[in-house]
């Protein structure tokens, strides 16, 4: 094999190691709940279906919980059906940040395993994303109700954990929102 060979090799080795490193998954749960304290993400996203943006003055003002999520991601998949399960409890509003993601991918997924999220925003340059440090999928963020992040989920939603773990976190956030 010549020199150009290995560097076939090497360079192929590289972006694999990259694309393993942009898409981690993390299927983890244990102590994923990590309360945070952060300004919610400047800027507008477009909503998908919708003449709408994203931003913080349209985001609900109770609890919600806000996904970071993309159908090309497996672990995001996967977490999907926990996450309409839970939204059908309407115990608060969950929307969804389409991290570089294409509309009518997005509409074949939710054609098959249901739409949980009450809004879809398209984050294509992943403004929010890069704002929010949400470099691995699926993540998402506990919102307080009063336009700031009161905590990061990180990991795979089982129905498990947001029975055991969020449910409660989210009720005591209502419990201490003005609403």
């Amino acid at each position: 094999m010549r020199w150009y060979g290995f560097l076939v090799i090497f360079l192929a080795s590289v972006l694999f190691c990259d694309l393993l490193y942009s898409v981690r998954m993390d299927f983890t749960t244990k102590n994923a709940l990590i309360p945070e304290t952060a300004d919610f993400p400047s800027g507008e996203l477009p909503l998908m279906g919708r003449d709408a943006v994203l931003s913080a003055q349209t985001m609900p003002k109770q609890p919600a919980v806000l996904f970071f999520f993309a159908s090309w991601c497996r672990p995001c998949v996967l977490e999907l059906p926990a996450v309409v399960e839970a939204s059908r409890r309407h115990d608060a509003p969950f929307i969804r940040v389409a991290v570089r993601d294409a509309p009518e991918k997005i509409e074949k997924l939710f054609e098959q395993l249901g739409n949980p999220y009450q809004m879809v925003a398209l984050d294509k340059e992943m403004n929010w994303a890069k704002q929010l440090d949400a470099d691995s999928l699926p993540v998402a963020f506990v919102l307080d109700g009063r336009g700031r992040i009161a905590a990061r989920i990180k990991g795979f939603m089982t129905r498990e954990f947001y029975m055991n773990t969020l449910l409660p976190y989210l009720r005591g956030l209502k419990n201490e929102t003005p609403l």
